[in-house]
């Protein structure tokens, strides 16, 4: 099934906002800006917030997703399969864009189950353990519940996307090398939408990977380049009819490289920061074209 359905998609934002304006002290803020360390005591009472949250947030997607998506007939275990009969692995309806949605989806939840976990006092290796497992776990068993549909299918494809998007964010707690690169979504609203608009107007979202330079080469090694710019990756799809994909070339804004005191813009800033916003970009492919800000 495509995660950028309209309930993924509301469980994602809700889940998300849900965590980023969790009314954390300022000294617990400071543990998400340095979730690399293990001192942190156990908090019962924040162990079971986490467990509410996250709790609920599945609640609410048990009960809004039976009426909108799967009214369908009930069909034994089956695999997806494009429109040719074969497995969906990485191409499809949509040119594997979808992949992608699953990507950012899944690795949403798995940033903020990890940094609840870390809120909680549990370790760093305790926290992505969970946050893998979980991440991955819901997605999962979302796709299982798919295999059961006519319409859907569990897609291989799917899966693996998840799998993807449930470690990256642990691999980058973990792996400082990671951390100079970013996985981000943006959406052009001033586009004329899709005949499949909404959250399947794949044409008019872009997956981006970003690159920190100064994150990379190291800040006293290339001092002309702000250290909260980015470099990133683009790629999406010229329109619902050729579904020709296209690749972009971008600058993208590193919030987190921003220092600010205010507890208030630090949050706006990790709720910002997976999105890529507006900035100057060229399309590479299939042909060029400039922009003075892409969306």
């Amino acid at each position: 099934m495509y995660c950028m359905k309209s309930y993924r998609v509301f469980f994602v934002l809700f889940f998300l906002i849900i965590v980023q304006s969790n009314p954390l002290s300022a000294q617990s803020f400071r543990i998400f800006q340095s979730l690399s360390q293990d001192s942190i005591p156990f908090h019962r009472d924040r162990a079971l917030i986490s467990a509410g949250l996250l709790s609920s947030s599945i609640a609410v997607i048990a009960l809004s997703i039976d009426d909108a998506y799967y009214q369908d007939r009930h069909v034994s275990f089956h695999l997806a399969r494009n429109r040719d009969g074969e497995i969906d692995w990485f191409d499809n309806y949509h040119r594997a864009m979808d992949k992608f949605g699953h990507i950012f989806t899944t690795s949403l939840f798995s940033q903020n189950i990890y940094f609840l976990s870390r809120w909680s006092g549990y370790s760093n290796q305790t926290s992505s353990i969970l946050a893998s497992a979980i991440s991955i776990g819901i997605l999962g068993v979302m796709e299982v519940w798919d295999a059961h549909f006519e319409r859907w299918g569990f897609s291989p494809g799917d899966f693996i996307a998840n799998v993807a998007g449930g470690i990256f964010p642990v691999a980058q707690q973990n792996i400082s090398f990671l951390r100079s690169f970013d996985y981000k979504m943006s959406y052009n609203f001033l586009n004329e939408k899709s005949p499949r608009h909404g959250v399947h107007d794949y044409e008019n979202m872009t997956f981006w990977l970003t690159l920190n330079p100064a994150g990379i080469a190291g800040e006293q090694n290339i001092k002309w380049f702000p250290n909260w710019l980015n470099l990133a990756v683009g790629v999406g799809l010229d329109s619902y009819q050729n579904q020709n994909r296209e690749i972009y070339i971008a600058l993208d804004y590193n919030f987190k490289r921003i220092p600010v005191r205010s507890l208030m813009l630090q949050q706006l800033f990790a709720v910002l920061d997976r999105f890529h916003l507006p900035a100057p970009a060229i399309r590479i492919a299939p042909g060029y074209i400039g922009y003075g800000l892409f969306f």
